[in-house]
């Protein structure tokens, strides 16, 4: 089987992405930042990398040049909500192979992943109609109804402020702010086949880069019904399949997760990617999406000193 590294900070398009190239009969690895894209390489054999461009700490761009410095030459996707130009100079000099715009389309993938290797395409589809929510286009790339939930779940708690601060950074002129807010909505509403919110995440990013956001009133009430219609999801899904954690096994998981944190072990992040679904769900919405923020920044200072009171 052959094997496929992706790289994806949002671990939302990480786990969706990861799913449509392992449905093709593909080994796939992860890796949420260019230092562990960097250092998978080194260590395993891809047939191919697809890498994420806009990244905290290092971007894909450099992730890929260090790569081609241990010299690997397996091919190297770029990913990105915005087309790349093939002359672009940062996309030259850094070795990339081709790029693919984000979120992934069945067609545009499995016509770039046939140059490199054979797939078996038959279960990926090619539906585009502009809806609010497609769950029937979702749970045929993951296959999972336990995978969907965790998936929902993930969106709702992480993502439920962003119409919100995306609207006061744009009534307060902080175009660049707005356009890193929409740039995740952009990238996740499309790969959870969020179809409308989609559409209209693209076209108020257009409209940020010129400074304007009149489709943002559209926009927001359209977030509010695909928020709405995916909480409807969510809480069917959940009655179907219950939490049955204990409290206890959650008192147990934060104090060795704490301990690791406050002796500064990276294996706390491993702990916390591992039983992310706990977190979430013993944890206000709020203070779980800084906990990840932390959690992804190696800021184990700020988790040993904010985690005692959760």
């Amino acid at each position: 089987m052959l094997k496929i590294l992706i790289v994806d900070d949002n671990e939302i398009n990480l786990e969706i992405q990861a799913l449509m190239l392992e449905n093709l009969g593909l080994d796939v690895t992860t890796a949420n930042r260019g230092k562990m894209a960097v250092s998978l390489a080194k260590e395993q054999q891809f047939a191919l990398i697809f890498m994420d461009i806009n990244m905290p700490e290092m971007d894909g761009y450099t992730a890929c040049r260090l790569i081609r410095e241990n010299n690997i030459t397996i091919p190297v996707i770029a990913l990105s909500a915005d087309e790349i130009p093939p002359d672009d100079s940062r996309f030259v000099e850094s070795g990339m192979t081709g790029s693919l715009l984000k979120p992934l389309q069945a067609g545009e993938l499995q016509k770039l992943l046939s140059k490199y290797i054979d797939i078996d395409s038959a279960e990926i589809s090619t539906d585009s109609d502009d809806v609010i929510f497609d769950y029937d286009e979702l749970i045929s790339v993951m296959k999972d109804e336990k995978a969907v939930l965790s998936v929902l779940k993930q969106f709702l708690a992480i993502h439920n402020k962003d119409c919100e601060i995306l609207t006061e950074y744009a009534h307060n002129g902080n175009f660049l702010g707005a356009r890193e807010i929409l740039h995740n909505i952009t990238g996740i509403s499309g790969n959870m086949f969020c179809r409308k919110l989609y559409r209209l995440a693209c076209e108020l990013s257009a409209e940020l880069r010129r400074q304007q956001y009149d489709i943002l009133p559209e926009f927001t009430e359209v977030w509010e019904q695909t928020f709405k219609e995916l909480s409807l999801y969510h809480d069917e899904l959940s009655k179907k399949y219950p939490c049955d954690e204990d409290k206890s096994d959650w008192h147990s998981l934060r104090e060795k997760f704490l301990a690791l944190a406050c002796d500064y072990d990276i294996s706390a992040v491993d702990m916390f990617t591992e039983n992310i679904n706990s977190f979430m769900a013993n944890m206000n919405a709020d203070k779980f999406k800084k906990l990840k923020k932390s959690v992804l920044n190696y800021d184990f200072m700020w988790i040993a000193e904010n985690m005692k009171e959760v």
